[in-house]
């Protein structure tokens, strides 16, 4: 079995891909922020104290909630010098082979940490916190039948929308 995927330029991609991947970072990030900023709030409005701590207690807070839109806005900026870049992906028992205008690369199964499942990406696992987004919105219900039936046998595989963080 093989399974080829041209990849298009699409920015979005990326920006998906690492807001699945972090969503848990974010969501923390997201509710410590929200608890510092309600405890600033709190502190300045109702005891008695220093101002500028507590205003610096809310600066902490509003900096926690806007970490994840940071990350997300510094991906964007990676994302512009490969945007032209078509990928293709040739996916079989061996590997993924991954070829591009500068080239082409083996990535064989015993590599690859773990993998999930989306809608529309395929994201692969090197490391801990390195891994690769394969768009799959143009495979057929069969292909990607196949697909998942691949990934079961060779890696650790999630298909749900919220797998283990680690």
């Amino acid at each position: 079995m093989r399974i080829v995927i041209v990849a298009a330029p699409d920015r979005r991609r990326p920006i998906a891909a690492v807001r699945y991947v972090s969503r848990w970072l974010f969501r923390c990030f997201y509710a410590v922020g929200s608890v510092v900023v309600a405890l600033g709030v709190v502190s300045l409005a109702i005891l008695p104290g220093d101002p500028v701590l507590d205003l610096a207690i809310i600066a902490l807070g509003l900096f926690c909630l806007a970490y994840p839109t940071g990350v997300v806005a510094s991906v964007r900026r990676q994302q512009r010098k490969y945007a032209a870049m078509t990928i293709e992906y040739e996916i079989d028992e061996d590997g993924i082979l991954t070829r591009a205008e500068h080239g082409e690369s083996k990535l064989r199964w015993p590599a690859i940490e773990r993998t999930a499942l989306t809608d529309d990406l395929l994201l692969l696992w090197v490391s801990r916190n390195q891994y690769f987004p394969i768009p799959i919105d143009g495979l057929s219900p069969a292909e990607r039948a196949d697909l998942e039936d691949l990934l079961e046998n060779r890696t650790r595989l999630w298909t749900t929308s919220d797998p283990d963080p680690r």
